[in-house]
């Protein structure tokens, strides 16, 4: 369907999708200048397949780069005029070495090199999803973009990282669209990945999916972190990252800082109270502690619970 067919709303997005193309296809264009390969993930290459004549809406840039190129990616970005807007928040959980968010304006590019979800190397990961890649036209530029089975490998992983909204439906879609053998490589990936638990959780999300993982052999197959990011209650996911195995004293020392003791920017981002000038920051601070106190019990029981009833391994 042409774009002059579609409703007014549906063209707006269409615009704003077409607008975020042009910005892939010139930071893919800057990267492929200092011989950065680049690999476009989900928005164009899933609206192609799993949205044709219709409109998926997609208001950010995905890129992935290898994580050899990483800091010169990082430097491309900066002299395009992007910054990483979540820096100052200099919170754990608010960053990830899976992706990094750079804003210019009201352009949006998420840097990756690696997958949420996924616990293996992540040079291996990027260098496997490259080696797959295939070919689409987008912004007006031949960019790569992943093979089917590693799409529906991110559909998965992203559906367990975002569990509502736009994620459930693609995955409704790839569902429908992909037939079983394909599903079958795309849990080969996530195997060779180390991503089994959180590609099994992403299916959970729906009935369908369900059926689909107990085909596959993965219904047992959870993911705590994931499982306890779908239910929402507050402090659960920090405590899971407090208490997982591997963790050492020192490094729950410095979560525990953090958690209570946030920068400015973070406390800013969490509480209007804290946005009200010096003294209602100083309040936020005073909170901070007895809001996650009140929240703990709550949170470490939904975490008990979900830890019991999951397998990460």
């Amino acid at each position: 369907m042409s774009a002059q067919g579609l409703h007014p709303a549906l063209r707006r997005l269409a615009a704003r999708n077409l607008m975020v193309d042009q910005l892939t296809a010139e930071i893919a264009g800057a990267f492929a200048a200092e011989d950065i390969g680049s690999l476009v993930l989900k928005g164009p290459a899933l609206a192609e397949w799993l949205y044709p004549g219709e409109v998926r809406p997609y208001g950010d840039s995905d890129l992935m780069v290898t994580p050899g190129d990483w800091r010169r990616a990082v430097g491309v970005l900066e002299r395009l005029g992007f910054h990483n807007y979540l820096e100052p928040m200099a919170h754990p959980r608010m960053e990830s070495f899976a992706s990094t968010a750079f804003l210019r304006g009201e352009d949006n590019v998420d840097l990756h090199c690696t997958l949420h979800g996924l616990e293996g190397s992540p040079e291996v990961i990027a260098a496997a999803l490259m080696a797959n890649a295939e070919h689409q036209a987008i912004g007006g530029a031949e960019l790569q973009v992943p093979g089917r089975a590693e799409l529906l490998l991110h559909v998965g992983l992203h559906a367990a990282h975002h569990p509502q909204g736009k994620s459930i439906e693609d995955l409704r879609r790839a569902i429908a669209y992909a037939d079983e053998a394909l599903w079958q490589h795309a849990l080969g990936r996530a195997q060779a990945f180390d991503g089994v638990p959180a590609f099994a959780s992403g299916l959970r999300l729906l009935p369908e999916g369900a059926e689909l993982a107990g085909r596959l052999g993965i219904q047992g197959v959870r993911s705590t972190r994931h499982e306890l990011r779908r239910r929402g209650i507050p402090t659960a996911e920090g405590i899971d990252a407090l208490l997982s195995p591997g963790v050492g004293a020192r490094q729950r020392l410095a979560m525990l800082v953090h958690e209570l003791f946030p920068s400015p920017a973070f406390m800013r981002w969490w509480t209007p109270l804290a946005r009200r000038g010096r003294l209602g920051l100083a309040a936020a601070y005073l909170w901070r502690p007895i809001w996650l106190l009140l929240h703990a019990p709550r949170g470490i029981a939904a975490w008990w619970r979900v830890r019991r009833a999951t397998s990460d391994r």
